[in-house]
């Protein structure tokens, strides 16, 4: 796991964060999961590969609680590079996930010594859905299921029965402005710096306009960083973490500033190379005519 996704990893961790994120892709921005029903959902495991244990490990999962009962587990992982194998990743999660669901039924009736033996679990032991989102950062193209990275067989007989597993891929880039709008927590400003739907004067007029108070400051400006590669977003979270919390207004206002800032560093820069230019023009004319001088003195050494 990179930094870039152990930035947004930390940010999109936060119930409030995830529950906004659920509800803008799934309910349309309606504040249907409520982040207070959220708790989290631990699914890390190894695997065997060439020998040794290898981690499998989720960014962020979620099982949404309603009156004690567990309603559906959410799932979200931060993508940032196309990885081709991502499709089979989030198939594996969502398999450790299920997974996890039965060894707790299979507990719960070895305690009560109530085994389903064959069968594994009773009629009425049902699992619930498990639902994992992609949130993909990046530019490039990347695989939304299986079969599109499956070298497929002509035989028609077999192709179908190939089971296809497809992603809930989220492009933050194609958002639209509506859709970007439509968060309302700290992820919202991400969202808007991503979305290709705004120009880029839209794009600094919506948050140089936008008055939220950031709520997960360090952790939404080391993702900006991590999605820009500008450490000046960190810069800006060093400047104000001691006032406990900044508007979005006031990031954007300092990005600004800082734009103006390097503008007038770099005229500087070049009027100071033009100086050195001229100064160095006017030594060669300088030179050109002191040997002018000394060619027309010889000449009339010469003539005398």
């Amino acid at each position: 796991m990179g930094q870039p996704d152990l930035a947004s990893n930390s940010l999109t961790s936060y119930a409030d964060v995830f529950a906004d994120i659920i509800n803008m892709v799934v309910y349309g921005g309606k504040p249907v999961l409520l982040e207070q029903n959220l708790k989290p959902f631990y699914l890390n495991s190894a695997v065997e590969k060439d020998g040794r244990l290898k981690g499998l490990y989720r960014d962020n999962c979620m099982e949404d609680i309603q009156n004690g009962i567990r309603y559906v587990i959410w799932g979200l992982e931060n993508q940032y590079v196309p990885d081709r194998t991502t499709p089979f990743k989030s198939m594996g999660y969502t398999y450790t996930a299920y997974d996890r669901q039965i060894e707790e039924f299979m507990k719960q009736n070895k305690e009560t010594h109530n085994s389903a033996y064959v069968s594994q679990l009773h009629p009425d032991q049902k699992l619930v859905p498990v639902i994992t989102l992609v949130l993909y950062y990046g530019k490039e193209d990347i695989p939304e299921d299986i079969c599109s990275m499956i070298r497929m067989p002509e035989d028609e007989a077999v192709r179908k029965y190939i089971q296809n597993y497809s992603l809930n891929l989220i492009r933050l880039r194609d958002l639209s402005q509506e859709q970007a709008e439509a968060f309302r927590s700290d992820f919202s400003c991400i969202a808007k710096f991503l979305s290709k739907s705004y120009t880029k004067r839209e794009q600094m007029e919506a948050l140089k306009t936008d008055r939220q108070m950031l709520t997960h400051a360090r952790d939404t400006l080391h993702t900006w960083s991590a999605v820009t590669g500008d450490q000046q977003y960190l810069q800006i979270y060093e400047k104000y973490k001691h006032r406990g919390g900044m508007e979005v207004s006031e990031v954007a206002e300092a990005l600004y500033q800082w734009g103006c800032d390097d503008s007038r560093a770099e005229i500087a820069r070049k009027d100071a190379a033009i100086a050195e230019k001229d100064s160095a023009l006017m030594e060669q004319q300088a030179e050109i005519e002191r040997l002018h001088a000394e060619i027309r003195r010889l000449k009339q050494a010469q003539g005398q």
